[in-house]
């Protein structure tokens, strides 16, 4: 399935987008993964369709055996994943960014970690630390940004369509190429 994404915004802002990157990189002393990077500066963000995700928002051992289905509201531009990111501070894990979320409270999570380097999950947001019983599981969504692109979808109902167009979004929208 073709993957179009709209702007965040009014319209799309990508200039000075690959300098804020570098230069977040270079302060950060971390490494975007190449096709994230490339999205960013390419996109800085946006709101993708098809725009379902599934997830299981429970810890497996709390019984939770059916995915949910979700609404990717947006992909965050990069000043929204650095503040948001750094906003969010002790609750996320160290080394992981988050970059879009659903209409709730579900955040789509980055890994820049060395063990789980580019793998993308997503985290019911919490107000506790990182690491305590109330805050203590990602879900594992796909082994890199691309993957996780490739796994949006949209279902019979178009339901998804119907949540991501408008007049704005189909006059703006572009093709997002999955690499």
């Amino acid at each position: 399935m073709e993957i179009s994404i709209s702007p965040v915004e009014d319209d799309w802002r990508t200039d000075g987008i690959a300098e804020l990157v570098s230069g977040w990189e270079r302060e950060s002393g971390l490494v975007l993964p190449a096709g994230y990077r490339t999205f960013l500066i390419g996109f800085n963000g946006g709101r993708p369709y098809p725009n379902m995700f599934r997830h299981t928002a429970l810890l497996p051992e709390d019984g939770c055996g059916n995915p949910t289905e979700h609404f990717l509201d947006c992909l965050y531009s990069v000043d929204r994943v650095m503040s948001w990111s750094k906003e969010l501070g002790d609750r996320l894990p160290a080394g992981c960014l988050a970059i879009g979320g659903d209409p709730g409270l579900l955040e789509i999570i980055l890994s820049l970690r060395p063990e789980d380097y580019g793998d993308t999950y997503s985290w019911v947001r919490s107000w506790a630390s990182w690491g305590s019983p109330d805050n203590s599981y990602l879900c594992p969504q796909a082994s890199s940004f691309s993957a996780w692109l490739g796994m949006l979808f949209d279902d019979d109902e178009r339901s998804g369509h119907d949540h991501w167009h408008t007049p704005r979004a189909e006059r703006l929208k572009r093709s997002l190429e999955i690499a």
